[in-house]
């Protein structure tokens, strides 16, 4: 499911699952094809991937029928288009507040390679492209998605004024994720994943979304979190990012090597540390 068809499951509300790599092993790729995949998700924000590797990992993937979605550093048009040019299918923006953000976004995704002042005057209306024009950005733009972390308290209430922003091709967002680490800690619950409030806040994102027709999901970012990830789905998250590669490699050993010490005798161990992306 990569490109156009990507967007477009997105936008008429189909489920899309994928999950966070970080790993960029040979090995690890002939796995992660043969699991069924929509997505597989790079997160550059956290994550330092060598620019060449990920370019090579973003074609490779979506080769194989699988759309890979980039988080960018930051919310930078710059950016996105680099991320394009690596591979990337869909560019996941972080920390989404102001609107602003938003249009140099969908300009860089949905409208290039136009920029400046003409970029600017079609984003606000002020122009409109000619037929040629407008028919040339649908076609070089189609198999592009924009995709926006909301991660706080403004970019919450701001959400209904990015999902209004058109682009030539339909909606200049295709979906959000709730960044869960930063949203608690924005909304003072720090890590408080499941809280009843915490829950609460991120069950009125993904239906407010989903009201608006737009595709919502949050990523599943810390160790043994199906439990949440399932709760999401139940609240009507059409987005399934679930957990990552290395997160589920060691709750996995974990469990393992926990069954095999309680076979020989021995003291399981409780604690999981691993972090969060």
């Amino acid at each position: 499911m990569v490109g156009k068809e990507f967007r477009d499951a997105l936008r008429s509300g189909k489920n899309v699952y994928g999950t966070l790599i970080t790993s960029a092993s040979p090995r690890m790729f002939d796995i992660t094809t043969s699991l069924g995949l929509d997505y597989v998700f790079f997160c550059q924000e956290h994550i330092f991937y060598n620019p060449d590797t990920l370019g090579w990992m973003c074609r490779a993937y979506k080769a194989a029928g699988i759309n890979p979605v980039v988080r960018i550093p930051e919310p930078s048009p710059y950016l996105a288009t680099q991320a394009m040019d690596a591979g990337a299918g869909a560019i996941l923006a972080p920390y989404i507040e102001n609107i602003e953000d938003v249009y140099d976004l969908i300009g860089a995704v949905k409208y290039r390679p136009l920029k400046g002042e003409k970029l600017k005057k079609i984003l606000c209306g002020e122009e409109k492209p000619s037929p040629e024009l407008e028919a040339y950005l649908k076609n070089y733009n189609e198999n592009h998605t924009l995709l926006l972390n909301i991660e706080s308290p403004t970019g919450v209430n701001n959400m209904k004024q990015f999902f209004a922003i058109q682009s030539v091709d339909g909606p200049g967002v295709d979906g959000i994720l709730i960044g869960p680490h930063d949203l608690s800690v924005s909304y003072e619950m720090p890590e408080k994943f499941r809280s009843e409030a915490f829950l609460a806040l991120t069950y009125e994102i993904i239906r407010k979304a989903r009201a608006c027709g737009v595709a919502a999901g949050c990523h599943g970012a810390s160790r043994s979190s199906l439990d949440i990830q399932l709760e999401w789905a139940k609240a009507g998250a059409n987005i399934i990012m679930h957990s990552s590669d290395i997160f589920l490699f060691a709750d996995k050993l974990q469990d393992d090597l926990n069954c095999i010490r309680e076979a020989k005798g021995g003291e399981v161990n409780t604690e999981r540390p691993g972090g969060i992306v």
